[in-house]
């Protein structure tokens, strides 16, 4: 089952609520804290939270789509593969059914069983390869359901009395399974546009908001005392890029 907040998603998070604390701090401050660096004025750590927590908030909005079609599509692809070894022994108990027909029967079950694993991780790119390898696989299985109905809907005496086992009926299997894939596609492409976007205010633009306010807490414990209460509480504030 996915997860609709990974230890990734809460860590951009994490991020962002930080820059607020941070912010927080600040503001209790301003009557010391005077930055030669425009980048950390308080207005500019303030815009760059802002659109932080704006981006972030457009992630929040795309992944529960996005993790509820893939729910759907494990749920619906997780039987497949007992279904595929139930068909084998409907189809080899078929009357007239050829030792070089379920040869060819199984060629094309063994490429339905299982799916490619891959490990997602937090990176933009690498999530779309990730998403772009487990779409491919599913996709093949799917296609690969579809030639071994054809098969057998072409194999002479193949008239199961079992509805579940009848061509009707996985057919429409095949159906189902090309609607999850797909749903699994449309949903990834705003969620991997938002996870872009926010990704490039945390860390990849030159204002980025773990740089900026890295710099921050650096002019901040300069001119604070170590021995006060905001340089302890802020020490305890990280950014850290994931």
């Amino acid at each position: 089952m996915s997860t609709t907040k990974s230890n990734s998603e809460v860590g951009h998070a994490k991020n962002v609520a930080n820059a607020q604390l941070l912010i927080n701090h600040i503001i209790e401050l301003q009557s010391i804290y005077h930055p030669s660096s425009p980048r950390i004025l308080l207005t500019n750590l303030q815009s760059i939270q802002t659109s932080a927590a704006a981006e972030q908030n457009n992630v929040n909005i795309a992944l529960p789509p996005y993790s509820l079609a893939v729910d759907i599509q494990q749920q619906i692809f997780a039987s497949k593969s007992k279904k595929v070894t139930r068909l084998r022994k409907v189809y080899k108990s078929t009357e007239g059914v050829t030792l070089a027909q379920l040869e060819d029967f199984m060629t094309i079950a063994r490429k339905i069983k299982g799916t490619s694993k891959t490990t997602p991780t937090t990176h933009t790119e690498e999530q779309q390869n990730h998403h772009s390898t487990s779409h491919m696989s599913y996709a093949q299985r799917t296609n690969n359901y579809a030639l071994l109905i054809s098969h057998m809907s072409q194999t002479p005496n193949y008239a199961p009395n079992e509805t579940e086992y009848q061509i009707a009926t996985l057919q429409a299997e095949v159906t189902e399974m090309q609607n999850a894939v797909q749903a699994v596609s449309q949903s990834f492409t705003p969620l991997a546009t938002a996870r872009g976007n926010r990704d490039q205010v945390l860390y990849y633009s030159p204002n980025n908001l773990v740089d900026t306010f890295n710099q921050a807490k650096d002019y901040l414990f300069a001119i604070l005392p170590v021995e006060s209460p905001h340089y302890k509480a802020i020490s305890k504030i990280k950014f850290k890029k994931l």
